[in-house]
């Protein structure tokens, strides 16, 4: 089987081509969903397993334009991410056309058994292509909800992060003076005695 795999994360992208690869498995890679459509267009895959979350095309974005092309449309297509893990951000990829959902982390020799099956299934049932309307109003609803929504969790996390590390410099700064105060006592100190012996 050919994969293609696309993750913006270099050591998921690596590590995936591994498994698959030592499986006996054709892998492309890509970072993020526009490279993974030229890649597409140019050499179709029997399969494609895409994060969401990812720069330049989100794996949202990546599935609709993979389901409006027809050349691409009836080939297996597969989320498998670690940060829109929730029923929603499932519901919506499959409303999106995805024939599969899965989470990260995944044993190898499990997720390897779920692609094959995955693959296996849809190729007996000669799977008919699946296009999801661009005017579809309430899926990109919902797509950009889910997108807003990892957007703002995500950067809450990042203003959190930042306000412990403004805290922790605040509080290795005081610890720095407090030691350079303490530093410079006892030279004082060492200076009085060596001048009284």
């Amino acid at each position: 089987m050919r994969l293609l795999v696309v993750d913006d994360d270099a050591p998921s992208r690596y590590l995936l081509e591994s498994v698959f690869t030592a499986r006996g498995h054709k892998v492309e890679t890509a970072s993020d969903g526009a490279e993974a459509l030229e890649l597409a267009r140019t050499n179709p895959p029997d399969m494609i397993i895409a994060d969401i979350l990812m720069p330049v095309m989100d794996g949202y974005r990546l599935c609709i334009e993979w389901h409006q092309d027809p050349q691409l449309a009836s080939i297996v297509f597969a989320f498998y991410t670690a940060t829109y893990v929730e029923e929603e951000d499932e519901s919506l990829a499959l409303s999106l056309g995805a024939d599969a959902f899965l989470r990260k982390p995944m044993e190898a020799h499990t997720l390897i058994h779920i692609v094959e099956q995955i693959h296996r299934e849809k190729k007996a049932l000669k799977r008919s292509a699946k296009r999801v309307a661009a005017e579809d109003i309430a899926i990109l609803r919902q797509y950009n909800e889910r997108l807003v929504n990892k957007l703002e969790k995500k950067v809450d996390s990042l203003q959190k992060d930042n306000n412990e590390l403004r805290v922790t410099i605040d509080l290795l700064s005081d610890e720095v003076n407090a030691k350079d105060a303490l530093i410079r006592r006892l030279n004082e100190e060492l200076e009085k005695q060596a001048l009284r012996g």
